[in-house]
């Protein structure tokens, strides 16, 4: 099997050569129905057993986005290599030249600024992955019929998403149950299950962590996972590299609520008080 985009799903790990065990490691919390009552999540999540690589050729986290396009361009050309041996020079080949140089420019164009206006990625799954106006971008490239996402952060590369379609045939697993278990016994360790927040988090997720990288493995469907890597010092030093926060949310429109007080009455005078009685 050929990894798809990280060397930490199944089958980047089995083309590394690592074995899954044939005793799996499952995750506690997925292992039994849960209790009425949930434990708290621990405070950090567990150490794997092996390091997490991430083996997206050419590209390593602290990337500048222009360092990001140049190798995935040399990613696009190795995927059309198969291609243009089937085709001969000519109107077909000067086809899939530009068939080439678009999907090129395909992913230049799909950068995202998270600056001061929202973005429709709010309204997506990946809505917590990111803040506003703390220098914060993403790209995406969609490969293979699957997305990545690369999110930056002061012009550095800090988290990659896959968007992994689950299924009988999906080294991934055939459902978010089974992909936890692959990924713990191949983590060597139980993932920490944690429950939405609401505020950054909107899923249910499972993660790991090494002496590099912080894993996630995210639930989006009964059919899809998304599999987030991140620089774990970046993902440490978040509360300080995000020092603008949203405004509070009180579900009103801000424009509504300008109108809604614009249309207010102006307060009367001060109610007059009966002066006291004589005794």
């Amino acid at each position: 099997m050929k990894a798809k985009w990280l060397n930490i799903g199944m089958g980047g790990l089995l083309a590394a050569g690592i074995a899954i065990s044939t005793g799996s490691v499952v995750s506690d919390a997925m292992a039994a129905p849960p209790a009425k009552k949930e434990a708290p999540a621990a405070a950090f999540p567990p150490m794997t057993t092996r390091p997490i690589t991430l083996s997206f050729p050419g590209i390593v986290f602290g990337m500048p986005p222009e360092k990001v396009a140049s190798s995935i361009d040399t990613i696009i050309d190795n995927d059309y290599k198969p291609k243009y041996k089937e085709v001969s020079p000519g109107v077909n080949m000067r086809a899939l030249d530009a068939e080439v140089a678009e999907k090129k420019a395909e992913f230049r164009r799909s950068r995202i600024d998270f600056g001061k206006l929202p973005t429709g990625v709010d309204a997506s799954p990946l809505r917590g992955e990111y803040s506003y106006n703390n220098q914060e971008s993403m790209m995406t490239l969609a490969r293979n019929g699957e997305n990545i996402e690369f999110f930056f952060i002061q012009n550095r590369l800090w988290k990659m998403i896959g968007e992994h379609h689950l299924s009988d045939t999906s080294s991934y697993g055939k459902d978010f149950q089974a992909s936890v278990v692959k990924f713990s016994s191949i983590n060597g360790v139980a993932g920490r299950l944690l429950q939405p927040d609401n505020t950054t988090r909107f899923a249910v997720e499972v993660d790991w962590k090494d002496a590099n990288n912080h894993l996630r493995i995210i639930q989006r469907s009964d059919t899809w996972i998304g599999v987030a890597l991140e620089d774990i010092g970046t993902w440490q030093a978040l509360p300080s590299l995000r020092p603008n926060k949203p405004a509070a949310d009180n579900g009103i429109d801000p424009t509504v609520a300008g109108a809604l007080r614009k249309e207010e009455p102006p307060p009367g005078p001060p109610e007059k008080k009966p002066p006291p009685k004589k005794k």
